[in-house]
């Protein structure tokens, strides 16, 4: 992994930090399995607040390379949380401009053992540059999305380990969303205030899970699964395996298997890695209230092996059978019409923010059903992936948003 430079420009007193950005691809989520190890790096954080007037300070200073605390006043931070409503604090709510976060954590010995290393953000809005051990290791622009970075040559296996982040939630005419910094007078002088037109609050930090996890050297990279239905008796799975491998033949041994778990379907496929699968007898997903068995999912399992049948990597997911098709008049769901009912839905909690909260989630969910939705529309970013997997296991549909709202066109 290259290092990532910087450069920095000085906007109203904010800092706009550029740098080359860090190339992620497949993003599976991190579950475990046979091969796979997850640990999380949830809880309590230290954390600091840069001075608006001077912006820069962290990293001419290179605050980074070591503990927040050996240098700088921290506060305890919940992660995941938006930070703006943890305290009583007017300045940190309304803060324009940068952050700082770090923890110390453990790497277990084991994960030296012919494993690959990463550590795995849900989201962090708006922008995030991440160190581990005072090395740089990812950079990513826009929240609510995950981001990744292989850390296998950084961390030190057996003993500890420092992760830092840097958080900027500044928006400004290049950013999405977009927004602009001005300068308001004030009886102390100036102060900086962020602007923008979307209608909800810009809440900022580390909002969704922080997780470290290993695969093999050789490891499943991606998983594109698509579905069909075949005289509603037959589910029709098509499938696209990626490999970080592209040079060695291996085999995807699939399997697919019901609720209780009975192997239902499966098929081997080498060379290409993709193909379609059949299920008899399917037990289609439906919406909540349109059977009586809604949301029902399947398991999808990939066993990647060399020639010689050796297990290299074991990944699955939940995927639901269904086919969609409209026209000018209607939606139709495995052939059915459908008709939406819902509600434009927020993140936002009291004091979590937009933070991953899955109570709120379980309840948020509930409510939906107790009052006969069957979809919302995220408005206006995409949510966490796990609200996108309970909406799969309740028969939940969602009209998922991308985070670009009242986008207007600028020549760059």
């Amino acid at each position: 992994m290259g290092a990532i430079g910087y450069f920095t420009t000085l906007i109203f007193g904010f800092v706009v930090i550029t740098g080359k950005e860090t190339v992620t691809t497949g993003m599976l989520y991190p579950t475990e399995s046979e091969t796979r190890e997850v640990k999380y790096l949830n809880g309590i954080w230290n954390f600091v607040k840069s001075n608006e007037t001077n912006p820069t300070e962290g990293l001419r200073e290179k605050w980074y390379l070591k503990e927040l605390s050996k240098t700088k006043r921290t506060i305890q931070m919940p992660v995941p949380a938006s930070y703006n409503d943890i305290t009583e604090d007017s300045e940190l709510r309304d803060h324009v401009g940068t952050v700082w976060y770090d923890r110390k954590f453990f790497v277990p010995g084991s994960w030296s053992d012919n494993k690959r290393v990463w550590i795995r953000f849900g989201s962090v809005h708006y922008e995030a540059h991440v160190w581990i051990n005072g090395q740089i290791v990812v950079k990513h622009e826009i929240g609510h999305l995950p981001f990744e970075a292989d850390i296998t040559d950084v961390v030190n296996y057996g003993q500890e380990n420092l992760v830092t982040v840097l958080c900027d939630n500044a928006l400004i005419s290049t950013t999405i969303p977009q927004g602009k910094i001005v300068e308001i007078p004030n009886d102390n002088g100036t102060s900086i205030v962020q602007q923008y037109t979307f209608d909800f609050f810009n809440y900022a930090g580390i909002h969704r899970s922080v997780v470290l996890y290993t695969t093999p050297k050789t490891y499943i990279q991606d998983v594109s699964v698509t579905t069909d239905v075949i005289d509603n008796t037959i589910g029709r799975v098509f499938f696209q395996i990626t490999c970080n491998d592209s040079e060695n033949t291996m085999t995807a041994y699939i399997q697919i298997k019901d609720k209780d778990g009975v192997v239902v379907a499966n098929t081997t496929t080498d060379t290409a890695l993709n193909g379609f699968i059949d299920i008899y007898d399917v037990n289609l997903w439906w919406p909540f209230l349109m059977d009586p068995n809604p949301g029902y999912l399947y398991t999808f399992e990939v066993n990647l092996q060399t020639e010689d049948s050796e297990i290299i990597d074991i990944y699955r997911l939940k995927i639901g059978v269904r086919s969609l098709a409209w026209d000018d008049k209607q939606f139709l769901i495995n052939g059915r019409p459908i008709y939406f009912r819902g509600f434009g839905k927020h993140e936002d909690s009291d004091i979590r923010g937009k933070g991953l909260d899955l109570a709120l989630i379980t309840k948020d969910f509930n409510l939906l059903k107790w009052i006969g939705a069957n979809a919302y529309r995220t408005s206006h970013y995409p949510y966490s992936e796990e609200s996108m997997q309970f909406a799969d296991e309740n028969g939940i549909m969602i009209i998922d948003e991308c985070s670009s709202v009242d986008t207007e066109y600028v020549l760059v």
